[in-house]
């Protein structure tokens, strides 16, 4: 099984002071033991590492990248310029939704992958037609 994981779950796993920390590791460990595959994308790479370092610090987002390159069982799918297009008719079509850009490529790579459901905390993977979210 592919899983998404999105930038909450990523901020919940590194940061223990994160009200979803223990839920997220439990999940994550539980998950692995399972023999999931974690797929996200460089743009959610990107939005984690700003967070990381805005609210903890330079160094745990400089781990965080390299300790994810390093896992070797999360593929990081990269943002290409039609993605980007698809992303930007989902980000047009609902004017009725809060959804980040970046949640609108999640979405868009989510369905080119035939991915169901993300690992996240963001309502917006609830919201999407045809997605969960988990834990």
């Amino acid at each position: 099984m592919k899983l998404f994981v999105d930038t909450g779950a990523f901020i919940a796993l590194t940061d223990a002071d994160d009200e979803n920390h223990k839920p997220a590791v439990a999940f994550y460990k539980n998950a692995k033991e399972k023999g999931t595959r974690f797929v996200t994308t460089n743009f959610v790479v990107c939005e984690t590492m700003n967070y990381l370092r805005a609210r903890i610090s330079h160094n745990i987002a400089a781990l965080f990248r390299e300790n994810l390159k390093k896992s070797g069982f999360i593929e990081i799918v990269t943002v290409t310029p039609s993605i980007e297009d698809a992303a930007f008719t989902i980000f047009k079509r609902y004017t009725d939704k809060d959804f980040s850009f970046t949640d609108c490529t999640s979405f868009s790579i989510m369905s080119s992958l035939k991915l169901k459901s993300a690992f996240a905390f963001d309502k917006h993977f609830e919201q999407f037609e045809g997605i969960g979210r988990l834990p």
